[in-house]
């Protein structure tokens, strides 16, 4: 799957996608999670999946009790299983193509440049700002300050709101001077790799879109 060409990978994951929303029962669902969970496992992704569960699970616990308050059947954690399968095939496409063959991808499909502008931006400066509020964090207790626990710790973080929001808005004023220093927006784009779609990926598409066809009819 690694030689894939990022255009396909994303095909591949759109109809993944696409066959768990329109998926309702429980059987099924738990066959298209255990479908990704063995393609994380072949990627050798388990920490990023580990770190997806763990930020998913008060979600998954609330759509579980809520659902299970109305109705006591076994379909009543299909919404669960939903939001768990999509947060496995979208971890499964983050970590099988890298944030900058997506772009590229998005950029081949014709796609407008601020959209991919806006979620591989979203991937690549996200964890800046984490490290840059772990940054705050660590200089606050460098000053003897201490954080307590519990309802208090807001107070304490409320006062680093302000520099964070500083560094966030220069990272941003830097980051709109070196894409207007490049061209972003130009019509003419061209990329730095270059990507041709073989045999093997039109068979991928075809195989996916036939698979996907006879699984939505079998489900109605």
């Amino acid at each position: 799957m690694t030689r894939l060409d990022p255009r396909t990978k994303l095909v591949l994951s759109i109809a993944a996608i696409v066959a768990t929303l329109a998926t309702r029962a429980t059987l099924p669902l738990c066959g298209l999670l255990a479908g990704a969970f063995l393609l994380i496992v072949a990627l050798r992704a388990l920490p990023q999946w580990a770190t997806m569960l763990r930020l998913l699970a008060p979600m998954l616990i609330l759509l579980t009790a809520i659902a299970t308050v109305g109705n006591m059947t076994v379909d009543a954690v299909a919404p669960a299983l939903k939001l768990l399968a999509l947060g496995t095939i979208s971890t499964a496409l983050f970590v099988a193509v890298p944030a900058d063959e997506l772009a590229d991808a998005f950029t081949l499909l014709r796609l407008p440049p601020a959209f991919s502008f806006v979620l591989i931006g979203g991937l690549r400066y996200a964890p800046a700002l984490t490290e840059q509020w772990a940054d705050l964090v660590e200089a606050r207790r460098a000053r003897g300050a201490r954080i307590p626990r519990g309802i208090r710790a807001l107070r304490a973080y409320a006062s680093l709101i302000v520099p964070a929001v500083v560094r966030a808005l220069r990272t941003a004023d830097a980051m709109a001077e070196a894409m207007e220093s490049r061209g972003f927006g130009a019509k003419n784009v061209t990329l730095m790799a270059s990507y041709c779609l073989r045999a093997g990926d039109w068979l991928f598409m075809l195989l996916t879109g036939v698979a996907v066809f006879f699984y939505l009819t079998a489900i109605r």
